[in-house]
């Protein structure tokens, strides 16, 4: 019984935009029911609302893995390890490139493996198009580009796939003249 009361307190701090309070009232539900793979899986998604993505993924991990046939909680936690790599391999690439590149060659593991997890994120491929260019793999980065062109996004990133897309063909064809 407790344990609903600690959900509907939950679900009434997110009406009210407290991502905090609801984190709170999803980890007293948890204390009473540790096992409960939906709660682990809506706390991981307020987590997740409130940028702190290490503990979202904590607990999309649990609910994926108590309950391995639930499709939904299995692709919000590929989601989350997703935006992990991305932001792994986004840090490699702001760092000053090494001569042999291999900062580069590790973010477009790490960014393969992103897009593998979640096809429809248009900034994983976006940067891995960016990871490509850094190592002069044009055609792969004009690739990523034009696949993150057909995700759905905002202004500001359609411009700039656009002026990479102008980039990467501006580079393939200096290449074959």
């Amino acid at each position: 019984m407790q344990v609903e009361q600690n959900l509907q307190k939950a679900y009434r701090s997110i009406f009210d935009n407290d991502f905090e309070g609801a984190i709170h009232w999803f980890e007293q539900a948890l204390a009473e029911g540790q096992d409960n793979a939906d709660i682990h899986y809506r706390l991981s998604i307020t987590c997740a609302r409130s940028g702190q993505l290490e503990k979202a993924i904590h607990h999309a991990r649990l609910a994926a893995t108590l309950e391995p046939a639930h499709k939904e909680y299995k692709s919000h936690y590929d989601r989350l390890q997703s935006k992990e790599l991305t932001l792994m391999a986004k840090k490699l690439l702001e760092k000053p490139q090494d001569p042999v590149r291999g900062l580069a060659k590790s973010a477009v593991a790490l960014l393969e493996r992103a897009v593998q997890l979640d096809p429809l994120s248009v900034i994983a491929q976006l940067w891995l198009s960016i990871a490509y260019g850094e190592l002069q793999q044009y055609t792969l980065a004009l690739r990523a580009v034009r696949e993150a062109m057909h995700l759905p996004q905002d202004e500001a990133i359609t411009k700039q796939l656009q002026q990479l897309e102008q980039r990467f063909a501006s580079k393939i064809n200096q290449s074959s003249s």
